[in-house]
C-alpha cells in the first residue's frame, strides 16, 4: 500500500491510445505476424489444453517510468477440464491469496465461447460469506474467465470487432464504452504452437468510485487470441487512469500509468 500511495503522489502525464500501444509489452510469439488474407473464424471449441492463466499488473513510477509490482500476479490453475457434449466443465483454483487461502471454483465454457455461472467451494472450517457477498464473488470469478476470451466470431480484414469486458461484474459503478475492447486484426501468427489472431485493442471507461469522485481509465495494447477457442493466450497493454479530486478535500486529483501482461499456458 505504501508503494501505491507513493506512485499516486506525483501526477503522471495523460496518455492517449497511440502512446499506450507504443509502450505496451511485446507479445511472445513463435514467429512473425502475417496479414489476414481473408475472413477468419475465431472460436468454435470451448477449451483447449490450457492449465494456467495468469495476469500480472504493474505501475510505472512517475519519476523514471520503472515498473513496480504493487500486488502479486492473479493466477488460476486448471485442475480439471472435461468436454461434456461441446460444453467444457472447468474446475479451477487460485494461487494463494493474501492470508494464504486458495479459492476453488467451477464454471463452464461452450462452443460459442459463452461462460457459465461460477460456483465457489467454501473451504472446510471457513464460514460461508453472506449471500450478497457470495453472489458478487461468483460474478468476479466468472468475469475473470470471460475477460480473457471472446465469443465465436468471424473476423474480417479491416473491420473492427469487440471483445467483451465484463467490468460491471467487478464494480457495478464502472462502465466501459461499447462494453468491451475495440479491436482491429493485425494478422495471424503462432504462439506455443497454436494458431492465433493478433489484434490491437483498446477500451475506455469510467464511473464514480466514491460520492462525487469520478474515475476515467484508458487501456490499449496487443492481444494474441487462440483461433480454435477464442481464448486470449497473451496480452500486453498499457493503461492510464485518472481520478478526480475528492470533493470533501481528503484526496487530490491523481493519475496513474500501468502495464498488464497475461499468459494462458
Amino acid at each position: 500500500m505504501l508503494i501505491g500511495a507513493a506512485l499516486l503522489a506525483t501526477p503522471a502525464l495523460a496518455e492517449d491510445r497511440a502512446a499506450l500501444i507504443a509502450r505496451s509489452p511485446a507479445l511472445a510469439l513463435d514467429g512473425p505476424v502475417a496479414p489476414l488474407a481473408a475472413a477468419l473464424q475465431v472460436g468454435g471449441t470451448g477449451w483447449g489444453p490450457f492449465r494456467r492463466l495468469c495476469v500480472a499488473k504493474t505501475m510505472l513510477r512517475p519519476d523514471d517510468g520503472q515498473e513496480v509490482a504493487t500486488s502479486p500476479p492473479s493466477c488460476f490453475n486448471v485442475e480439471e477440464a472435461r468436454d461434456d457434449g461441446g460444453t467444457w466443465r472447468l474446475a479451477l483454483r487460485t494461487d494463494p491469496l493474501p492470508g494464504g487461502m486458495r479459492v476453488a471454483f467451477t464454471t463452464t465454457r461452450d462452443a460459442a465461447g459463452m461462460v457459465g455461472e461460477a460456483d465457489i467451494a467454501v473451504p472446510e472450517g471457513v464460514a460461508a460469506p453472506p449471500p450478497p457477498v457470495m453472489a458478487r464473488l461468483r460474478g468476479i470469478f466468472r468475469a475473470a474467465i470471460e475477460a480473457n476470451g471472446m465469443p465465436r466470431a468471424t473476423i474480417a480484414p479491416g473491420v473492427d470487432f469487440v471483445m467483451p469486458l465484463p467490468i460491471g461484474a467487478v464494480d457495478p459503478d464502472l462502465r466501459v464504452e461499447r462494453d468491451g475492447l475495440v479491436c482491429s486484426a493485425d494478422g495471424e501468427a503462432m504462439a506455443d504452437g497454436r494458431r492465433v489472431l493478433v489484434a490491437t485493442c483498446g477500451a475506455s471507461g469510467g464511473g464514480e468510485i466514491s460520492p462525487g469522485r469520478a474515475m476515467r481509465v484508458l487501456i490499449a495494447g496487443r492481444f494474441a487470441i487462440d483461433v480454435a477457442t477464442g481464448m486470449v493466450l497473451r496480452h500486453g497493454y498499457g493503461s492510464w487512469l485518472e481520478m478526480e479530486a475528492d470533493p470533501r478535500g481528503s484526496m487530490g486529483r491523481m493519475e496513474m500509468r500501468g502495464v498488464s501482461r497475461q499468459t494462458l499456458e
